[in-house]
């Protein structure tokens, strides 16, 4: 378990924060990876796209390939902030070949898949993730639409420096009470699958 004071949060983001786009699983499709790249754009930030990996099947390129652009990415000074394509399945497979011990503390912004690189960076290192839309996977569609994402969610938690925020929950409750702790979010299945593990 991460302690308390062991916890890191990345700097706030801001008007003109950079976007360095990964694809460590499945590829995007390109039509939507651009309406993703302009929606942040709109947004007020700038986007840096992955150097085109040569898919392999139902991955965006070969593991090597996807954990060289990921290191590309948490290593690149110019880089504010990670994003993910989409998930799909293949980010596993990032961690096989490890990562440096020392890694400079950056979002990193996805759902689905990408929920792996979050546990481990968690588990390891202590960083807080961000469960949130990708580029061909709720950006591109566009805030409050159908399969898009909530704008001001997604400003709040990656700007916001100051006070908390609320977010209009739906859902039945269970039981009453209260309860404290560290939420963790992510995959249902995978975080399942991380219960336990060292």
């Amino acid at each position: 378990m991460i302690a308390a004071a062991a916890i890191q949060k990345p700097k706030a983001l801001r008007q003109g924060s950079r976007f360095a786009v990964i694809a460590p699983a499945s590829p995007g499709k390109s039509d939507r990876v651009v309406a993703g790249q302009k929606e942040l754009e709109r947004l007020g930030f700038s986007v840096t796209l992955q150097q085109n990996l040569q898919a392999e099947g139902y991955f965006a390129g070969s593991a090597t390939d996807r954990h060289s652009e990921f290191l590309s990415a948490l290593v690149d000074s110019a880089a504010d902030a990670l994003i993910a394509t989409r998930g799909g399945y293949g980010s596993v497979y990032l961690l096989e070949q490890g990562l440096p011990q020392s890694l400079t503390l950056k979002p990193l912004i996805g759902f689905s898949d990408l929920t792996t690189l979050q546990i481990y960076l968690w588990q390891k290192h202590g960083w807080s993730g961000f469960y949130g839309p990708m580029l061909a996977a709720g950006l591109d569609h566009g805030p409050g639409a159908p399969g898009g994402y909530d704008e001001a969610s997604f400003r709040n938690a990656l700007t916001r420096t100051l006070g908390p925020w609320t977010i209009p929950l739906q859902g039945d409750v269970l039981g009453s009470g209260s309860a404290e702790g560290i939420v963790l979010g992510g995959a249902m299945t995978l975080l399942e699958a991380t219960l336990g593990a060292p």
